[in-house]
């Protein structure tokens, strides 16, 4: 819709063209002046349907040969949409250098929409599989899905991305050791993605390339959790362990993983270590995080050990943290379910608020507006900025041109870009509220979990009572010696959390089982 809307606006168009300008346009993209050449292809396009498609492609091409890629994206689109197949492979020659600066998923839908595989030089062929690889993930077609991303190559930019769903749509499919070797290669290829940063391109901002060294250290992270939960359902509890431990603890996916690994501990039936991993949400450097499985763990962790008075004290911290908290989610996403802007605004707001906000609202965002994907958002919605800045340098060159705003060709880029600013906000939008809505269902299935908690120590309850066993010693807090690997080392804790230490604790608990407090 907004596509078409753009179409109309031919009144930005420059002073009447010749019929040689889109011939212009392609010796002066070949002499390397680029923006001097979009400028001529988009004076081609008034009042010539015949060559707009054509003159689309080279626009997109110069936009993005000039460091413009958020304005060029449109008429990479528009080429698409209505370009014979030689403009569409000729613009097509452009998009893995288009990708790796917007982003990997903003042109899928139109690339799996428009485009096949004869299209595209071999360069540029990875993209196509990438894009068609996804698209059949999300459609639950595994056995394409695996067909399409194992052909991506391994030079491109998006070979690191392709491996992660690789490897994913693989461990749907219940092939855990080709899984596992994709997420091997996953983790040894992520670093990949920040090749190109140094090169002289200098039109990357530094929010951009930050963004980019912390989309690798994520990835990375998220390969390693992902092998970590293969070997996990595969019941290799001790493997899967040993893979969580693994994961670099300054990468925020650590700290929303580090109960996974405790379902690795409780699987082993080490429920110490279990607790002892939970214990480590207790200190002020993981106090923001706002999971509520984490105290499912610990309640269910108590149970197993026959420490009801903990379990029942670990249900209702659960409670009072996240009763009013559904409430809140469902009442906000009820109150604005047809306004996605309001959730994208909401988003980012939590993101420039501190890590360790005291607003519950925004540390129940932090679990996803913090990911690459949101974080990534934002960054181009910042980098708009830039390109601005750029069009109005790049025009400033060009005498006896009006410069007047919303005029000539830097005019409709003003507009591209404010549409581009909008799409960027929808889908920021949209991710926030689905998220916010799977968030509330893990809510009230945890609710149901702990219900099923109380209920089983009823349970457990009524039959030492009905045997009447003879109760045992009192169980003792810390007597127990915890178990540690070669690598580890015993201290014991006084008080206080160390940042090098959290992740890492172990209680040394006794069970109750068969005590006067337990079965």
């Amino acid at each position: 819709m907004i596509l078409v809307f753009l179409l109309g606006w031919g009144s930005f168009s420059e002073a009447a063209a010749p019929k040689d300008e889109l011939q212009t346009a392609v010796d002066l993209y070949r002499q390397g002046q680029y923006f001097k050449a979009a400028r001529f292809a988009f004076s081609a396009t008034d009042g010539n349907p015949r060559i707009q498609a054509s003159a689309y492609s080279w626009i997109a091409l110069s936009l993005m040969k000039s460091g413009l890629h958020h304005s060029a994206t449109y008429f990479f689109i528009r080429t698409l949409q209505v370009g014979t197949p030689v403009e569409i492979r000729r613009v097509l020659t452009g998009t893995e250098e288009l990708l790796f600066a917007v982003g990997p998923d903003l042109l899928r839908k139109y690339l799996v929409r428009h485009t096949k595989a004869q299209d595209y030089d071999l360069k540029n062929l990875s993209a196509f599989y990438y894009a068609q690889g996804k698209d059949a993930i999300l459609r639950g077609d595994l056995k394409r899905a695996t067909a399409l991303l194992g052909d991506v190559a391994s030079g491109s930019s998006l070979y690191p991305y392709a491996l992660q769903l690789l490897a994913t749509a693989y461990a749907l499919s219940g092939r855990t050791a080709e899984a596992l070797r994709a997420y091997e290669r996953c983790e040894a290829k992520a670093g990949s993605l920040l090749s190109g940063l140094d090169s002289p391109r200098t039109y990357h901002s530094d929010g951009w390339i930050k963004q980019r060294r912390a989309d690798s250290e994520d990835l990375t992270a998220r390969c390693i959790a992902g092998r970590a939960r293969v070997l996990y359902e595969q019941g290799q509890f001790e493997e899967s362990d040993r893979a969580y431990d693994l994961i670099a603890k300054d990468t925020f996916v650590w700290t929303d993983i580090l109960f996974e690994a405790g379902w690795a501990s409780f699987a082993m039936k080490n429920y110490n270590r279990t607790l002892g991993r939970l214990v480590s949400y207790k200190s002020p450097g993981l106090e923001f995080v706002f999971n509520p499985e984490v105290d499912v763990l610990r309640a269910q962790t108590y149970m197993m050990l026959c420490l009801y008075d903990d379990a029942n004290g670990a249900i209702n911290d659960f409670n009072a943290q996240y009763a009013n908290v559904g409430i809140r989610i469902k009442k906000y996403v009820e109150g604005n379910q047809h306004d996605p802007l309001a959730f994208y605004e909401s988003g980012k707001r939590a993101l420039s608020d501190r890590l360790h906000s005291d607003n519950p609202f925004h540390r129940v965002l932090n679990r996803f507006v913090r990911s690459p994907y949101f974080q990534g958002l934002v960054q181009s919605e910042r980098d708009l900025g830039s390109e601005r800045a750029r069009i109005r340098q790049f025009d400033s060159f060009h005498k006896g041109v009006s410069h007047a705003q919303n005029e000539g060709f830097p005019g409709f880029l003003n507009v591209v870009l404010n549409w581009r600013r909008k799409t960027i906000r929808l889908l920021g939008g949209f991710f926030v509220k689905n998220s916010l809505l799977d968030y509330h269902g893990k809510i009230l299935s945890d609710f149901d979990k702990m219900s099923y908690i109380k209920l089983e120590m009823l349970s457990r309850s009524k039959e030492r009572l009905a045997f009447n066993r003879t109760p045992l010693a009192e169980r003792g807090r810390g007597n127990v010696h915890p178990q540690r690997r070669d690598h580890q080392y015993y201290w014991s804790f006084n008080g206080e959390f160390w940042n090098d230490e959290i992740g890492d604790y172990v209680f040394g608990l006794e069970s109750a089982c068969g005590s006067k407090n337990g079965v």
